[in-house]
């Protein structure tokens, strides 16, 4: 499975943009950050590969202030593997 995740330096960065995102239609999911993209804040905001491309529109549209967006090929394991 292939997700982004979208890394901030602190985690009230995150909730904003989590919040943002809502407000536009679109998903996000608040998660831990994968130690293998970074040990920032340690907060992210998982987004799905079906909607990336439009979470990339909208922050190229909106001032969102976020570090990177980072793709992540992992393995979900639902009984490990639960966010907000």
């Amino acid at each position: 499975m292939t997700a982004y995740y979208i890394l901030f330096d602190n985690h009230e960065q995150a909730v904003r943009l989590h919040g943002q995102l809502r407000m536009g239609g679109l998903g996000s999911v608040i998660a831990p950050t994968p130690r293998s993209v970074s040990v920032c804040c340690g907060v992210s905001l998982m987004i799905s590969e079906e909607e990336i491309g439009a979470v990339r529109t909208f922050l190229s549209h909106h001032a969102c202030v976020y570090r990177s967006v980072e793709r992540v090929e992992q393995e979900f394991n639902p009984r490990r593997d639960a966010y907000c």
